[in-house]
């Protein structure tokens, strides 16, 4: 059986938030309407406190796209990969992925980023399979601003990463996932080998329990 290396996106593979970076170029270009980013705020406040979690808060970023064209967005993938990601590639975490291509592991790249702006990331790092969110697009051609398929975090990361594992005879339990947030818990514990990046606060103590390595 094959062994895989799983890693998360954002603040983990990459040492900032892309997301976040991508609402700002957004709305630098005038994407942005008041009223959305008063929605936007409003979401992340109540996630804060608790009230609403990981799903709707993706769910609320997706509606961004309703009613427009993918085009603009994939053409403009390569630059914002080679502007704003490449340059804030976390070194470590890219020197981890080319040792586990180098013993010929199976390398994913899982998350729940969009996945227009991450075949750059695919193409450049050489990684062999993207799980993320996808964006359905209507009969009119045009982007429903929901995802087409779950979105790809917390528990949903874990039944496609179980998915890929039965399609490609991967053994999970001598495989490796690295991750930094409390909500990659469900996919660090799948496999044999996990790593936490740059933990937050409530990973760092759970994996402080279970002797999980840090990177």
């Amino acid at each position: 059986m094959k062994i895989a290396a799983f890693f998360d996106f954002d603040e983990t593979l990459l040492a900032i938030d892309s997301a976040s970076v991508g609402f700002r170029v957004l709305r630098e270009q005038g994407y942005l309407k008041r009223s959305f980013m008063l929605k936007m705020m409003l979401v992340l406040f109540l996630r804060k406190i608790g009230m609403v979690n990981e799903q709707i808060m993706a769910k609320a970023f997706l509606s961004f796209y309703r009613g427009r064209s993918l085009q603009p967005f994939a053409d403009s993938a390569e630059d914002f990969y080679s502007e704003y990601l490449q340059p804030n590639l976390a070194p470590q975490v890219v020197e981890k992925l080319k040792w586990h291509q180098e013993q010929e592991h199976l390398t994913v790249l899982v998350t729940g980023s969009i996945d227009y702006y991450l075949q750059p990331v695919m193409e450049d790092l050489g990684l062999d399979h993207l799980l993320c969110t996808h964006l359905e697009t209507g009969s009119d051609g045009l982007l429903t601003g929901r995802s087409l398929g779950p979105v790809c975090v917390g528990k949903k990361k874990v039944e496609l990463a179980q998915n890929l594992a039965r399609e490609q005879n991967i053994d999970l339990s001598r495989s490796y996932a690295y991750g930094n947030s409390e909500l990659d818990i469900p996919i660090l514990e799948q496999v044999g080998h996990p790593v936490i990046v740059n933990p937050t606060p409530a990973l760092q103590k759970y994996a402080t329990k279970l002797d999980w390595p840090l990177l």
